[in-house]
């Protein structure tokens, strides 16, 4: 479990980047409709939370 734990921290990891990159080769919020980056982070933050979760239950 905690290999499987840690694949989707580093995937994660990869799209935190990837919506970082997007955001910033963006030179208008406007300019790229298809993503909301508030959006984005804030469903990764939850996936984080989801990890220390699961992390929390296979270490107690």
């Amino acid at each position: 479990m905690m290999q499987a734990i840690g694949t989707l921290e580093r995937a994660i990891s990869r799209l935190e980047q990837d919506v970082d990159g997007l955001v910033s080769a963006s030179p208008s919020p406007l300019s790229s409709p298809g993503i909301d980056p508030a959006a984005a982070r804030a469903a990764l933050r939850s996936l984080d939370e989801l990890i220390a979760d699961l992390k929390g239950q296979a270490h107690g």
